[in-house]
């Protein structure tokens, strides 16, 4: 089984809709903050969230709902706007604004306890860039560092969207 988190309207080939709100490719209805995932541990093979997970207020608890219900190597592919890019603060129902680097914090041993004691590792992950010459110029500089592009260039030469894959490890 493959889940779709967040689907609203979106329907995927291949994948089971859960969204919090009765909607067109919901198959689910589950409000994945406050009740769990109606599916067994370890039963699915494939989530995406696209452009939802800014928009919970306990993203390790998301988080810790979707490895119980993953199966090892099951692939969590999140897509969500960078912290610098104004999508991400145009629209008031974004509570979270991300960094390249944010799902690395999963990856610590020490905090296994926020997703259940399992492990995640970033398997993939790109930030991209609109076009033109400040496009080109952000990725340039992205490219050369990506800490020292958000600590010191994300905000003149914005980024615009982030993907990441995570793989359930144990």
């Amino acid at each position: 089984m493959k889940l779709n988190i967040g689907c609203g309207n979106k329907d995927i080939a291949g994948y089971a809709g859960v969204d919090k709100f009765e909607c067109d490719a919901a198959q689910y209805i589950c409000d994945i903050e406050n009740e769990r995932l109606p599916f067994d541990n370890d039963s699915v093979s494939a989530i995406i969230l696209d452009n939802v997970i800014e928009h919970f207020n306990d993203i390790p608890s998301v988080i810790k709902e979707l490895v119980r219900v993953a199966k090892k190597g099951a692939i969590i592919k999140i897509i969500t706007p960078h912290f610098s890019s104004l999508a991400s603060w145009i629209d008031p129902t974004h509570v979270h604004h991300l960094s390249y680097f944010s799902f690395d914090h999963f990856e610590r041993k020490n905090v296994a306890h926020y997703i259940g004691g399992k492990s995640i590792k970033v398997k993939y992950r790109k930030l991209s860039f609109g076009g033109g010459v400040l496009g080109l110029t952000g990725r340039m500089l992205f490219n050369i560092n990506p800490k020292t592009y958000e600590k010191k260039y994300c905000f003149i030469f914005r980024a615009s969207t982030l993907t990441f894959e995570l793989e359930v490890i144990v």
